[in-house]
């Protein structure tokens, strides 16, 4: 009996809860203490999809025409080098042969200056190979750069067009500057070849 008696005094005196005072203590354990915030404008815009522009046929042959001139604007740069660099080179090597040639003429040598003519002229027959080699490359350098510029010009890209046509006409005058300094090296070389001709017949 008084185990029973005990018993109804605590269920008395644990009251319900009011509805209101369990969530106001219970709410801060659920509730996020830093809720996400919106999305900036930034971050929206990595989930906006592609602009369709950028995936048409207009776009794609301009992004492909713009690669094409700038390999070919590199391709005449490449070239024109090439043909500069070695075109220098036979001269000076030219230059040597006359000036050994034209010993040759005025006095007698010896063995080993003829054995240097004959190397050097070799060197520079090497070298005029090389220089031939890059300027027949260069004509179809040409042919594309040109291609290059009338498809860039019907693609819409009008100043892309000329200043590729500007490039290949400056390239193109330079490699006439040095092949004209060429020749008359070249020339000049024939005459004095002609000359040691004549006085040692050996050539």
């Amino acid at each position: 009996m008084a185990f029973r008696h005990g018993f109804k005094i605590l269920f008395r005196r644990l009251k319900p809860v009011h509805p209101l005072i369990l969530y106001g203590t219970t709410a801060s354990m659920f509730i996020n203490p830093n809720p996400p915030k919106d999305p900036t404008h930034e971050q929206k815009l990595k989930f906006e999809t592609p602009d369709a522009s950028n995936l048409s046929y207009d776009y794609l042959i301009k992004q492909s025409t713009l690669s094409a001139v700038n390999s070919a604007s590199q391709a005449l740069t490449l070239t024109y080098s090439a043909i500069e660099s070695n075109s220098k080179d036979y001269r000076v090597l030219l230059a040597r042969l006359i000036a050994l040639m034209n010993e040759a003429i005025m006095h007698p040598v010896t063995d080993s200056h003829w054995d240097e003519i004959l190397e050097i002229r070799y060197q520079m027959q090497e070298k005029k190979k090389i220089i031939m080699q890059f300027i027949l490359y260069m004509e179809y350098v040409h042919k594309m750069a040109e291609a290059a510029s009338e498809i860039s010009f019907l693609a819409g890209m009008d100043n892309l067009s000329t200043t590729l046509t500007q490039r290949i006409d400056d390239a193109l005058g330079k490699i006439e500057f040095e092949k004209s300094n060429n020749s008359k090296l070249e020339e000049e070389y024939t005459k004095v070849q002609e000359e040691t001709i004549k006085s040692s017949k050996i050539f």
